[in-house]
């Protein structure tokens, strides 16, 4: 399956995971189910952004370079909020104490709106 198409599927269970906000901060269950979507969404996306720089003729190797080119082919308005993105992805999935709850799932809900403000060509 194109990376595109994960992606949209991925977006998808984003938003439908995303209604159960409420209850992922008195039940794990919820913010387990909405944080896993949200890194499978991640993992999509970055690699959507990779797929596309490289097909323009640019290097690209990891999470942080694809969103830096996906920020200069403009697919993306605000790199530095999508760095964000990446970096309390990396604290959550590898320091589980290191974010709570409650500043993930901002995390999580900012991204899901600038998932949608991606500039598809």
């Amino acid at each position: 399956m194109p990376e595109k198409k994960k992606l949209a599927n991925a977006v998808n269970d984003l938003k439908n995971a995303l209604k159960y906000k409420n209850k992922a901060l008195k039940n794990n269950f919820f913010y387990a189910g909405i944080a896993k979507c949200f890194e499978t969404c991640f993992e999509y996306t970055w690699k959507y952004f990779k797929q596309y720089a490289i097909k323009e003729g640019l290097e690209v190797f990891s999470p942080r370079d694809s969103i830096k080119a996906a920020g200069r082919l403009g697919l993306i308005a605000d790199v530095e909020k999508w760095l964000a993105f990446l970096e309390n992805r990396n604290i959550a999935v590898h320091d589980y104490l290191g974010i709570s709850h409650a500043e993930y799932l901002k995390t999580i809900s900012n991204f899901y709106r600038e998932v949608g403000r991606i500039n598809f060509p």
